[in-house]
């Protein structure tokens, strides 16, 4: 699933929920375009170099060139031999201040960003040695005796998945539900 997939694609129908982890409805039901912005980054002629396509009759890209940082802003993992990454999504106004900082040829500094909220440790993030970790919290507060209140998710959490895992630690004892 896209981090951010409305930056790039005009959702029209139930596409789902990524705080409730609902999935999208029937393929039949739903229908998507790229948006006006997906269109100027990804598909533009300046930018883009062609080829003819295999019989010559059209032409094709050979790559894609961005002109945004797409891959930060919607985040992706990846396996490969005996080895895995993943990068995290981030905010897209803070990636346009560091594009244009980098441009200039000042200093930045960039952290991933959730849609979910959570918060996350960054102590070790700009490191780049090999068995880094994100350290992602949820906000819970205490209203009373019988009540917490859940304001935001760790990242790849979904409020179905927490209920879940609040039930499972009711059914093993750890916790009590009223």
């Amino acid at each position: 699933q896209l981090g951010q997939k409305d930056m790039l694609i005009d959702c029209q129908g139930n596409w789902g929920n990524v705080h409730t982890g609902d999935g999208a409805a029937a393929p039949r039901y739903i229908e998507a375009r790229l948006t006006k912005f997906a269109l100027e980054v990804l598909f533009n002629a300046k930018t883009t170099e062609w080829k003819p396509s295999y019989d010559g009759r059209n032409k094709e890209p050979v790559t894609l060139p961005a002109k945004f940082p797409l891959l930060l802003a919607q985040g992706t993992e990846g396996i490969a031999v005996g080895l895995t990454s993943k990068i995290l999504p981030h905010n897209f106004n803070e990636l346009c201040d560091a594009s244009v900082a980098y441009l200039q040829g000042k200093k930045f500094s960039l952290f991933p960003d959730f849609q979910t909220g959570g918060y996350i440790d960054v102590e070790k993030y700009n490191d780049g040695e090999r068995g880094g970790s994100v350290k992602v919290r949820a906000s819970i507060k205490k209203l009373d005796n019988k009540t917490l209140v859940i304001t935001s998710l760790p990242y790849g959490k979904t409020t179905a998945s927490v209920v879940e895992s609040i039930i499972k630690a009711n059914d093993r004892g750890k916790i009590k539900i009223r």
